[in-house]
């Protein structure tokens, strides 16, 4: 008995240590599906998605080091779904997926927040009403955006600040 269960952990540390392989092919195969909204045409079977799948297991680079083989096998199916998929898209939808493709990967890693993704998607949600325009060149509604973004994450911290500065502001006029 407590040979199966020494088994069962080693089993379940091994299991457990290819998850981000899991993690990334659920998200390729949400971006994939979620293609159909888009056109109705890209439409992939979960039997596609499976066969590449493990045909890219079988194919990506071994190695003996378990973490470079994770990683080896992480980039390669990314590579080789983005290439197939492409295959089948209109010129005009292969950037959209792969932006699907790269801010669900970031967001899934934690590179883009969950409040960063909200403003991109939606804008601030917050009241700035009282945070009155400082510049001529900016419209209250993109001055007001500006500020949501420098609330929302601390790369444009003092943003606002940049635009209000007369040097900085020749710049800015000219973006």
């Amino acid at each position: 008995m407590a040979e199966a269960e020494k088994t069962n952990i080693i089993i379940t540390e091994q299991r457990e240590s290819y998850r981000p392989i899991a993690c990334r092919g659920s998200i390729l195969y949400f971006v994939i599906a979620d293609l159909a909204i888009i056109d109705p045409m890209y439409q992939y079977s979960l039997e596609f998605f499976s066969n590449l799948f493990n045909k890219r297991l079988d194919k990506s680079e071994k190695n003996e080091d378990k973490d470079k083989r994770i990683i080896a096998v992480i980039d390669d199916i990314t590579w080789s779904f983005y290439v197939s998929i492409c295959r089948g898209l209109f010129e005009k939808d292969k950037l959209m997926y792969s932006f699907l493709n790269t801010t669900c990967i970031f967001r899934q890693s934690g590179k883009i927040s969950v409040d960063e993704w909200w403003f991109f998607v939606r804008g601030s949600t917050n009241d700035y009403s009282e945070n009155k325009k400082k510049v001529d060149f900016l419209n209250d509604t993109h001055w007001t955006g500006l500020v949501g973004l420098e609330d929302c994450h601390f790369n444009f911290k003092d943003i606002t600040k940049s635009f209000c500065d007369e040097s900085d502001q020749k710049i800015w006029r000219t973006i």
